[in-house]
């Protein structure tokens, strides 16, 4: 009987042992799979302020990437634009050689008879100038230069004398006259060719330049001389310089002009002044009305006469 017992007492107390063991083995492994976990959620999960900050990123660039391609659509509509209106300039281009060819053949024969016309009047052109060149000394001895007498307050300017009525008056662009101060100033004239001053009376003025109701008159007593007045207009006219002031004695109404001409006499092909020139290109003012005050100021003298002769 005693045998029995402790046979039993040990079998229980190897099963308890054994349980033992396996309870160690389960609480070991279940530390194992606690300390591994805590790393494998750190490896496939993240915070939720991490996860905030990489979906503000993403939402970043998704707006990045909208503006971009916002900004592609834009440039591939101005390319379309741009390719239309290449294609159209090119229409433009081909209409307009078509018409150039077309009015270049509609233009030659044109050009023929237009040249053919051109060397006529320059074969006419020696023709005409020859009476005008066999007496420049002549005419040239009527153009002046002019200024304002206190010399420090004027610039010069060119002139010239008419014959009118059996006396000789000095005429010049009015611009001229009132730039120099006008009445207040007292003016000199010196002719080409002559080393005298003239000191003449100043009739009257009228400076309307783009009008071409320009010019000036002055008159003094011994004076003789002057250009032949016309009124008629030949093909070419003319402009005659002063000396003094290093202007082109002789040149076409036509060509370029110079500081200081203004005041020229404009002459026809028969070298007789026809008006004074006071602006640039073809345009001067008529002669005719510089007559004009001339004759009021003669009228106004006689009266003067009249009444001075009454009165004694």
């Amino acid at each position: 009987m005693k045998k029995k017992k402790s046979k039993s007492f040990r079998g229980c107390f190897l099963c308890r042992s054994f349980y033992k063991s396996i309870a160690a083995v389960i609480i070991l492994f279940v530390l194992c799979i606690v300390i591994t976990g805590c790393s494998l959620i750190d490896d496939y999960f993240v915070k939720k302020s991490e996860y905030d900050s990489l979906q503000a990123q993403l939402n970043d660039a998704n707006k990045t990437a909208d503006a971009q391609m916002e900004k592609i659509r834009e440039i591939e509509n101005k390319n379309e634009a741009l390719e239309e209106e290449k294609n159209k300039t090119g229409e433009e281009i081909d209409l307009l050689n078509s018409q150039v060819k077309e009015l270049k053949s509609q233009l030659d024969a044109k050009s023929i008879q237009n040249l053919e016309k051109q060397i006529e009047k320059l074969e006419g052109q020696p023709k005409k100038l020859k009476n005008l060149l066999n007496n420049i000394n002549d005419l040239l001895k009527n153009v002046y230069i002019g200024s304002s007498a206190p010399e420090e307050l004027a610039y010069t300017f060119t002139a010239f004398t008419i014959s009118y009525k059996a006396k000789t008056y000095i005429i010049t662009a009015g611009h001229c006259v009132a730039d120099n101060y006008g009445k207040e100033g007292t003016f000199k004239f010196k002719a080409n060719f002559s080393d005298n001053w003239l000191y003449p009376d100043l009739l009257g003025y009228k400076a309307e330049f783009y009008n071409l109701d320009d010019y000036g008159v002055f008159y003094a007593d011994g004076m003789s001389g002057g250009f032949e007045i016309s009124d008629k207009k030949t093909e070419d006219q003319f402009l005659l310089g002063s000396i003094d002031k290093g202007l082109s004695i002789v040149r076409n109404l036509g060509d370029s002009s110079r500081r200081g001409e203004s005041g020229s006499p404009v002459v026809n092909e028969d070298g007789e002044v026809i008006g004074i020139y006071v602006v640039y290109g073809l345009e001067f003012t008529p002669i005719q009305l510089v007559l004009n005050i001339i004759d009021k100021t003669e009228i106004k003298r006689l009266n003067l006469l009249l009444i001075k002769s009454g009165t004694d």
